[in-house]
């Protein structure tokens, strides 16, 4: 599970920010932080979406769609998807925190990577890390049936 790793490679950089004395190498695994916690979240939807459209087994599933289905995810469709309130609050609490989570970092992400000038904290980067593994347990705790209906929803277009 790459979102896993993502996650305690996350946790190893916020560690590492809290540790330096020097505050641009805090800032620079800070930063690093924020983009593993967000991309452990992309990630993790990623294979949900591949798991449930092309199968978790590999040995019955073809490859090539389970790929397409991983790679077919899209950072700002999703995004949306997950801060339109009039459709996420149709979905169970725990894919609802995902969502609110998914926006949350999303934007942290982009101000991690674009804005030389915003400075992060230890503890705010440290709580968003574990708050990020926590949404993503509660997520995979959901039944199959509402993570279905979720991947269909940020992946296909809008029809009412």
């Amino acid at each position: 599970m790459i979102y896993g790793d993502l996650i305690q490679l996350a946790r190893r950089h916020s560690a590492i920010g809290e540790e330096s004395d020097q505050d641009r190498l805090r800032q620079i695994e800070l930063r690093a932080a924020i983009r593993c916690a967000y991309y452990a979240l992309f990630h993790m939807l990623s294979q949900q979406c591949a798991d449930l459209f092309a199968g978790q087994d590999p040995d019955n599933r073809s490859t090539r769609a389970w790929v397409q289905a991983y790679r077919g995810l899209q950072h700002g469709t999703v995004r949306n998807r997950c801060a339109n309130n009039q459709y996420i609050v149709e979905f169970p609490l725990g894919i609802m925190h995902f969502a609110e989570k998914f926006v949350q970092m999303q934007s942290r992400r982009h101000l991690a990577d674009y804005d030389p000038q915003v400075k992060f904290d230890s503890l705010s980067v440290t709580a968003a890390v574990e708050e990020v593994a926590v949404v993503i347990a509660a997520y995979e705790a959901i039944s199959e049936k509402h993570r279905r209906a979720f991947a269909v929803y940020v992946t296909s277009p809008l029809h009412r």
